[in-house]
């Protein structure tokens, strides 16, 4: 059974270029309840995330809206969504296509 997250808004993106994998600190509802959770996505789903953001008016440049930072295992990309006034803009019906690793908060 794939996850569907329902009235999702993001508060942090960091990608990181030698795995290929964004953690997304996400929150939404679930029930009634607001669930605070970090979302481990591969390049697929973070492809699907960002056509969703860019559908709300949100089109992201790695190299003009993320931060960045060299590592000894490559680059470092991270994007504060509270910081540039972007944490309220609600994503519906965010669906997955891979099973995703989800570390609650």
């Amino acid at each position: 059974m794939k996850s569907v997250f329902n009235k999702m808004t993001i508060q942090h993106i960091q990608i990181e270029e030698r795995t290929q994998l964004a953690e997304v600190e996400v929150q939404f509802i679930q029930g009634k309840i607001l669930i605070e959770t970090v979302l481990m996505l591969g390049p697929t789903d973070l492809n699907q995330l960002l056509a969703k953001l860019n559908a709300k008016g949100l089109s992201l440049s790695l190299t003009e809206d993320f931060e960045y930072y060299p590592t000894e295992e490559g680059m470092l990309y991270t994007l504060n969504f509270e910081k540039k006034g972007w944490d309220n803009v609600v994503i519906n019906e965010f669906t997955p296509l891979q099973r995703i690793k989800q570390i609650r908060a």
